[in-house]
């Protein structure tokens, strides 16, 4: 049984007993077994009904134009019909630091970079183009916005070098896929801003980091969850959801997180889909890619998928009372 069918069966599972306890108390006779919830099922149509729900091409601001494809991945859509990679934030800090640094010297949110994936005339995915020299030298990024246009919650990311004419001018793409795969049947997902309770993940997924802060809460990010029984970071062979993490705060998950080593980067690794959709969460509002390590040429990259606006998390010192 998938992680998201455990949590649905607890929930029904409580709500149902809850139900029968008053009714016991009142004297009544329970009613009939309600019938499946109707958000478990496929949208009338499957497929061409969740392309129906995608923001369009002419959604799209003044000044996007078809630039080609890229990755295998389809046709891509940028400013100027022109692919540009994403500026990095410097390289004078890494790790916890990074978010004290952005909170100081405020960039915003940009789409600076940005590409839209189309298929049947509907946006289907968005990324950045990131320098693969910039990941080697250990240098981050942030305010990576995916809310441009009304996306949906994203369904999974995948990362994958572009080579170019010179090994200084390869890139990789990451990418957000708000369709599920082929034949597959998706699970409900969550509305902007709909943060679900950290109680829906299940008791093998632990805190971790930070332990140098009160509660093991990161400033300017949140408390971090992950199953310990899996690899630490994402593995280029990795399937399902292994090594995901899970951000917390005043109770509320507000982050998924990937991990990718700077050593699978700097040798050009691609990552196959990493599967956001194991709980149901909410659209992402921003993305921020921060290096940790000693050095700026080893360590690792975190990729935190935040559903909350920037400015709010980064101006967190210690855990906020509610959210």
């Amino acid at each position: 049984m998938s992680l998201r069918h455990v949590v649905r069966a607890r929930s029904q599972a409580a709500a149902a007993a809850a139900a029968l306890g008053i009714l016991a108390c009142s004297g009544m006779e329970p009613p009939p077994a309600p019938e499946p919830a109707a958000a478990d099922a496929a949208p009338a149509g499957g497929r061409a009904a969740l392309i129906a729900s995608l923001p369009r091409p002419a959604d799209l601001p003044p000044g996007y134009r078809p630039a080609g494809e890229l990755a295998g991945r389809g046709t891509f859509h940028a400013a100027g019909g022109q692919f540009t990679v994403r500026d990095h934030d410097g390289g004078h800090y890494h790790g916890y630091d990074g978010p004290g640094v952005w909170a100081k010297e405020p960039k915003g949110i940009r789409t600076q970079g940005v590409v839209y994936g189309v298929e049947d005339d509907a946006v289907t995915t968005a990324g950045y183009l990131l320098p693969q020299v910039d990941l080697t030298a250990g240098r981050s990024f942030h305010g990576l916005t995916l809310r441009e246009l009304d996306f949906p919650a994203a369904r999974a990311m995948t990362v994958d070098l572009i080579e170019g004419e010179t090994p200084e001018s390869n890139r990789y793409l990451l990418l957000w896929h708000f369709l599920p795969p082929e034949g597959v049947t998706p699970p409900p997902m969550l509305s902007r801003l709909d943060l679900p309770p950290v109680t829906t993940l299940p008791p093998v997924f632990t805190v971790y980091a930070c332990e140098q802060y009160p509660d093991a809460f990161c400033p300017g990010m949140g408390r971090h969850y992950t199953d310990p029984s899996n690899p630490a970071g994402r593995l280029p062979t990795s399937t399902g959801n292994d090594g995901v993490i899970y951000g917390e705060a005043a109770g509320k998950l507000i982050f998924i997180e990937y991990v990718l080593t700077q050593e699978d980067l700097a040798a050009g690794v691609s990552w196959p889909a990493m599967p956001l959709d194991d709980l149901p969460i909410p659209p992402i509002d921003n993305v921020h890619v921060l290096h940790f390590g000693s050095e700026p040429t080893s360590g690792r990259y975190t990729v935190h998928m935040y559903f909350l606006p920037e400015e709010t998390y980064l101006a967190w010192k210690t855990e906020p009372d509610t959210l």
